[in-house]
């Protein structure tokens, strides 16, 4: 991936100069919202998950809280690809900058650990015993 793709999210979002928003960041933002606004999910509740350098994605609040807090916070350092937001597939074709080819409808919330418990559970339940 190019190391320009979305560069406007490592640069300070502060113009020092002018103590104002920088004018790319602030665009940034709006292509931001764009994309997940328009996810079904928060289309229908409203919320989604807060990529604000302080929530980290890990709470669905309001979109008008989003702004809010992206404009505040920035973004969580390094999400870059917006995989929680709607996208998924980038073709690089001849352009160093990828591009969104596909986004995900009505998403469901993932748990990463779904099943490691009870994969451990199975695989060491005859020899319980033995440990204690």
């Amino acid at each position: 991936m190019s190391r320009y793709f979305r560069s406007w999210m490592d640069e300070p979002m502060m113009d020092s100069e002018a103590n104002i928003l920088n004018e790319e960041y602030a665009r940034g933002i709006v292509e931001f919202m764009k994309v997940a606004g328009n996810q079904p999910r928060v289309l229908k509740s409203g919320k989604l998950k807060c990529p604000c350098s302080i929530c980290r994605n890990s709470r669905n609040v309001a979109v008008e809280i989003v702004w809010h807090h992206l404009y505040s916070n920035g973004f969580t350092p390094g999400y870059k690809i917006w995989y929680l937001h709607g996208e998924t597939n980038y073709d690089h074709g001849s352009s160093s900058e990828p591009r969104v080819t596909k986004f995900l409808g009505d998403t469901t919330e993932v748990d990463v650990g779904v099943g490691t418990v009870e994969m451990v559970n199975d695989a060491f339940r005859e020899n319980v015993q033995i440990w204690r």
